[in-house]
């Protein structure tokens, strides 16, 4: 009795999953600040017909279902570009209304509402980071992703590049895997992307792709090793200036209090949310201190030319902040609180580019020194 093969269901990385996760991590933090910021400056107006009030969410709602349809319908490349954007902006704005959904009130400005939208924006940079971390992939994924790549074929526009990749990639498949299978589908797509009828010149890239290409050319070009150098020392320093001036002006306050003049202190209080002791703002200001602090050391770090400490140190300050200490600030200083969690994560992104661009290409020169054969990553390539 023959046997029945088993059937693979575990998932299947998407090509350029990182990019997609990306499009919808940007467009969900801009669509809440963007809501945020114009409700603000036009004093929260009310669009209402009657009885009718059509809230944002109502909105959120269709972008969410139109990214839900999209990838249904299409299997263009382009739909899912456009279910990333619409997922982003939708959930956006369902969530800049969450105080409705959790309060008996409807309370849209329910104090605990801006750390839990932060919260929901963290887990998915975590979900990014996750994916955009490189590993190793099966013949089975490879294989997903030259299909994927084929489409490129199908709408005539597989560059050289990226036919090369794909040639390289079956070449890996035959040479390494076990399975008779998927050597003989590969050596059959191998010897269709080798073959004459494909010889004739390839699409060139869009005007898009080039325009992208000379943009990110443009900006490495600009920000040198020097330049990065000096505003990552200048960002560190202004960041650890800006943590500490919270504890510098609390306790400045409470000096002015004692000595008879309570007014600024009794107003800072008033603004604090609903049954929260003033003791918070002495956990506040004094974890922005300690973050300030190893701001500075890493600030130093870099003046003393120690680069990779100071890399470091800087990464784990960042994230620290970004990731616990200002949960607890936005929860105290609301909304306001995103102009420095944006300068947080900028500051971050560089130190991390930083890191990629320049010390590990110190690194692979010195292994290169030593004979060690350095190879570049499959999986970051498979990802360009």
């Amino acid at each position: 009795m023959n046997k029945q093969p088993i059937r693979k269901k575990s998932p299947v990385r998407r090509l350029l999953a990182e990019r997609y996760l990306l499009i919808s991590l940007i467009s969900f933090a801009a669509s809440v600040l963007v809501v945020r910021l114009f409700l603000e400056l036009t004093n929260y107006p009310r669009v209402e017909f009657g009885n009718l009030h059509i809230a944002h969410v109502i909105w959120g709602g269709l972008f969410l279902f139109a990214a839900a349809l999209l990838p249904i319908m299409y299997a263009n490349r382009w739909a899912l570009f456009w279910s990333a954007l619409f997922s982003g902006v939708g959930f956006g704005l369902f969530i800049d209304e969450i105080g409705k959904f959790i309060t008996q009130t409807n309370d849209y400005f329910y104090p605990p509402a801006a750390p839990l939208i932060y919260a929901c924006f963290l887990l998915t940079v975590l979900i990014y980071a996750q994916f955009r971390r490189p590993r190793p992939t099966t013949t089975r994924e490879d294989l997903y992703h030259i299909f994927s790549m084929m489409e490129e074929l199908l709408d005539e526009d597989l560059d050289e590049e990226e036919k090369s990749f794909l040639i390289q990639r079956l070449n890996h498949i035959i040479n390494t895997s076990s399975d008779t299978k998927l050597v003989r589908l590969a050596q059959s797509l191998l010897s269709f992307m080798q073959s004459e009828i494909l010889a004739s010149p390839v699409t060139p890239p869009n005007n898009l792709q080039k325009l992208w290409q000379q943009l990110v050319t443009a900006m490495e070009g600009f920000f040198t090793r020097q330049r990065m150098f000096l505003l990552l020392i200048g960002g560190m320093i202004w960041h650890g200036f800006i943590s500490i001036m919270g504890l510098f002006n609390l306790t400045l306050l409470s000096i002015q209090t004692i000595n008879g003049q309570p007014e600024r202190f009794i107003q800072i209080i008033q603004t604090l949310p609903g049954n929260i002791p003033p003791d918070w703002l002495i956990v506040k200001a004094a974890s922005q201190a300690a973050i300030g602090i190893f701001s500075f050391a890493a600030a130093i770090l870099l003046l003393l030319r120690r680069e990779a400490s100071a890399i470091r140190i800087g990464i784990l300050v960042l994230t620290t902040s970004l990731t616990v200490v200002n949960l607890l600030v936005f929860y105290l200083d609301q909304f306001s609180a995103s102009i420095n969690a944006i300068f947080e994560f900028a500051l971050l992104l560089g130190l991390i580019n930083y890191r990629r661009r320049f010390m590990q290409e110190s690194s692979l020169a010195d292994a290169d020194d030593h004979a060690i054969n350095f190879k570049p990553d499959e999986e970051q390539k498979l990802a360009v």
